[in-house]
């Protein structure tokens, strides 16, 4: 045991290491205000008024993300050109400029498309590497009955490279309904990584639909963390279907007490000598419920298919409920796919191995909660969104006993 577990201890405390030192980070770039929550109507400046100025929003926007990257704001699902910085070298037209040429895939993609009444279109030009990333921030206040809805596309031409960041943030008493899909474009040879960020409220629902089409030769990455509200239903279809490429998809789900998050995953490999890798995680709390559901789908014609597909699971409580369905539907024959599912508890034998090193309980149970889930932080390349994700789970889960 003393082998291959030391190593991962001293991984673990590494991991530590940097969140701590993320949060001193954070202080000096004025990005971090202690314990993150969510505002709520009540909080300090928040009015109901057209003027997003008076609005607890406005100290968020300040202080997101600001000066790191290319930012275009959305307040309830309007896109404000004001607030938003111009990208030099790149195409953004708004929603009522262009028209959708990819066919929704399911309902959810179909019901945004049919209300979305706001969204961009953002075209990298080809050869064009971006210098920061793009982040696409949405806020909202969710009252009850509202919808805002979004529509987003993004074309990444050959050769270029680019980073989007996909960020929702709603009030902690919103109870309102969020609609976004994000289509995604990416031409041959080029490369493009994705960060989704969910916080929504403890009312609020989210729908989702993303899907990806690659291109010969080009590598694409996704990451989606959902990591707040009432109800989440998040779903990413990828089409691989020219020679050559590759993908990565990951996902962690962070569910508490009375909140029901759903993800789903479906690639298509269409094209021969294509890669795929997928890590999906969910960590489970009180009484939860989550859901995976993954299909990696071969074509006859994608022979030397290389398509791995993993899901972790770990619940905490007796009372949380995880299901999971990861499946494969191969018709080429050569071929290397895999797919595999864990569910469990905390290991006892791990965390007495923390004890029997001077760590509490209790601490030897957060070190492992937390390294479980930070593998999937540990994904985004991008090193401000990653050591926020790692704060955001750090916090998700300091909560358990």
């Amino acid at each position: 045991m003393d082998g291959s577990l030391e190593h991962e201890i001293t991984a673990v405390f590494s991991q530590l290491q940097t969140s701590t030192q993320y949060s001193k980070w954070m202080q000096a770039h004025g990005h971090y205000r202690g314990p993150f929550t969510l505002p709520t109507r009540k909080s300090d400046g928040f009015q109901k008024s057209k003027d997003w100025k008076e609005s607890v929003f406005a100290k968020m926007i300040d202080v997101l993300w600001s000066n790191e990257g290319y930012r275009l704001i959305f307040i309830n699902g309007e896109f404000h050109s004001h607030l938003s910085d111009s990208i030099e070298g790149v195409d953004v037209l708004r929603f009522e400029q262009w028209h959708n040429e990819i066919s929704p895939l399911n309902a959810i993609a179909e019901l945004v498309d049919s209300i979305a009444k706001s969204g961009l279109w953002i075209n990298v030009p080809a050869k064009l590497q971006l210098d920061k990333p793009i982040y696409l921030l949405h806020f909202n206040d969710g009252n009850a009955g509202e919808v805002a809805s979004v529509r987003h596309h993004i074309k990444v031409n050959e050769q270029s490279s680019c980073q989007l960041v996909e960020h929702h943030i709603s009030l902690m008493d919103a109870n309102g309904l969020t609609l976004s899909r994000l289509s995604i474009d990416i031409g041959d040879g080029a490369q493009f990584e994705h960060v989704k960020l969910i916080e929504e409220g403890r009312n609020q629902e989210h729908l989702a639909h993303n899907d990806m089409i690659i291109g010969r030769d080009a590598n694409a990455k996704s990451s989606s963390f959902l990591l707040s509200g009432r109800f989440i239903s998040h779903q990413l279809s990828g089409e691989l279907c020219h020679p050559a490429s590759e993908v990565s998809i990951n996902s962690l789900v962070l569910p508490m007490s009375g909140e029901c998050f759903d993800t789903r995953t479906f690639l298509h490999h269409g094209a021969s000598h294509c890669q795929s890798e997928q890590l999906h995680k969910i960590v489970a709390q009180g009484d939860s419920l989550a859901v995976f559901d993954g299909m990696i789908y071969v074509n006859q014609v994608a022979q030397k298919t290389d398509g791995q597909m993993n899901n972790h699971n770990l619940l905490l409580g007796d009372k949380a409920q995880v299901n999971t369905n990861p499946k494969l539907e191969i018709y080429a024959d050569d071929v290397k796919c895999s797919h595999g599912a864990t569910i469990g508890q905390i290991d006892p034998e791990q965390v007495f191995y923390l004890q029997a090193r001077g760590i509490s309980k209790p601490l030897a149970q957060q070190i492992i909660m937390k390294a479980f889930a930070a593998q999937v932080g540990d994904q985004v390349s991008i090193d401000n969104v990653r050591h926020y994700v790692l704060l955001r789970i750090e916090q998700r889960l300091e909560s358990v006993k």
